[in-house]
């Protein structure tokens, strides 16, 4: 008599398992060491579910995917999709679709994007004509064809092309603007931080001929008065008391 359908499929199923699956033909009941709980069962090797750390490939999100919630990754991101939420990652993002949320990583690179929150990176920001940015952006400099409305602060450079659109304040060591920009803002050029040179001076006394006054003669002086120094008495003052002594003389005789 040919054995059931279900008799075939359990027996296949326990000579696969090595006798750890009970059939209609085995009376004995489960044994503790025929459970899969045994130390003998071991999982294929090629199956592992557990978490992987990332080999360095970059994380690229479909043009239809929609994500909502926090993105964090070792690896660069390639954004096609949409992803609603703060994006972080070690490395750049090249994005061609949109975020909402800010963004922190170390560059960014945007075509025909758009990003609705700050950018927060270590290193440059790029952005074509067909971008857009509703935030603040710091960086270390930024080349820009498109749209932003927000604060820019660079510790470098920024570049603005001729599509390019800017509502809002700029902070940076240099700006390059192009015909065409539209700008809106306050423009702060903050040049490298230079030590004043300090030059010793020594103070020295004026020389004599340096002082207001070259020479002053004193009281006590027994010196002569230069030549070119005016008469101490006028000629009139001489003959008055040459009269005056006269008189007392003549006073003396009598």
């Amino acid at each position: 008599m040919a054995e059931k359908p279900m008799g075939n499929f359990k027996t296949a199923v326990n000579e696969l398992m090595n006798g750890k699956v009970r059939t209609d033909d085995d009376p004995q009941p489960y044994s503790e060491a025929q459970s899969f709980e045994s130390s003998d069962f071991r999982a294929p090797s090629s199956l592992n579910y557990g978490p992987r750390e990332s080999e360095g490939a970059p994380s690229v999100f479909a043009s239809d995917l929609i994500i909502e919630g926090m993105v964090k990754s070792k690896s660069d991101i390639r954004l096609n999709g949409y992803i609603k939420g703060d994006v972080s990652c070690g490395g750049s993002i090249v994005s061609t679709g949109t975020i909402d949320g800010n963004i922190d990583c170390t560059n960014v690179t945007l075509s025909g994007s758009t990003i609705n929150g700050n950018i927060n990176v270590r290193g440059s920001v790029n952005l074509d004509s067909s971008s857009a940015v509703t935030g603040d952006i710091i960086a270390n400099s930024l080349i820009a064809d498109g749209k932003i409305k927000g604060n820019v602060v660079l510790k470098e450079s920024i570049s603005l092309k001729p599509n390019a659109a800017l509502h809002g304040n700029v902070k940076a060591k240099n700006i390059a603007i192009e015909s065409g920009t539209t700008l809106v803002g306050n423009i702060e050029i903050k040049a490298a931080t230079q030590t004043p040179e300090i030059v010793p001076v020594t103070a020295t006394a004026p020389s004599v001929s340096q002082a207001p006054f070259a020479s002053t003669v004193s009281a006590h002086s027994d010196s002569p008065a230069p030549a070119s120094a005016p008469a101490a008495t006028s000629m009139a003052d001489l003959l008055a008391r040459k009269d005056a002594l006269k008189d007392s003389i003549a006073k003396k005789d009598e």
